[in-house]
């Protein structure tokens, strides 16, 4: 129903998005699950004959729709997770005081799972953290692979992240990648 034809839901919209008290007689009720059940007789969604993605890779929070990015993505030694790897799974902290408070400071945006690092970002969803060079081949192929269409910097690291992963430089190496290459 639009709006403009419903103006009491408008009003309540907008005082609940002010944070203001509602007028009395509305009644505020919290939902825990979803009200509604999907339909039963739903055909069977187009990427049902994928194959699951890695129980260890990225969480599937990606593209809900076509292919889906499985990689196997061995961990490197000297990487940037091995600071936060070693404080959240350990607690020892780098010897210099400078990177200690950083890493102290950062690792709240990190977690473990399945001995794995991922960033978390504030819509609950997590990234599997990756090496930098392992990043870098991923925009490669998403850039110029056999189904790349060498987009713009941002949104490679758009699709890269939508596919679940995530390293800090990212941004800077899509926009080495888009200037280095020579179709664009």
């Amino acid at each position: 129903m639009p709006r403009g034809t419903n103006k009491e839901a408008d009003e309540i919209g907008k005082r609940a998005s002010r944070r203001l008290p509602q007028e009395p007689g509305v009644f505020e009720e919290r939902l825990f699950k979803p009200s509604a059940a999907p339909p039963a007789t739903d055909p069977a969604p187009p990427w049902e004959g994928l194959p699951p993605p890695p129980a260890s890779g990225a969480p599937a929070y990606g593209p809900t729709l076509g292919a889906r990015l499985l990689l196997a993505l061995e961990p490197q030694e000297g990487c940037w997770t091995e600071e936060f790897r070693a404080y959240l799974m350990q607690g020892t902290l780098p010897e210099k005081e400078e990177d200690a408070e950083r890493v102290a400071r950062q690792a709240t945006k990190y977690c473990i799972r399945d001995g794995e690092l991922y960033r978390k970002q504030p819509n609950d969803v997590s990234l599997r953290c990756v090496s930098r060079e392992q990043g870098c081949e991923m925009l490669a192929g998403i850039h110029g692979g056999d189904c790349g269409h060498h987009s713009s910097s941002r949104t490679l690291v758009g699709k890269a992240f939508l596919s679940g992963f995530y390293w800090p430089k990212a941004l800077n190496d899509a926009t080495e990648l888009v200037r280095s290459c020579e179709a664009s």
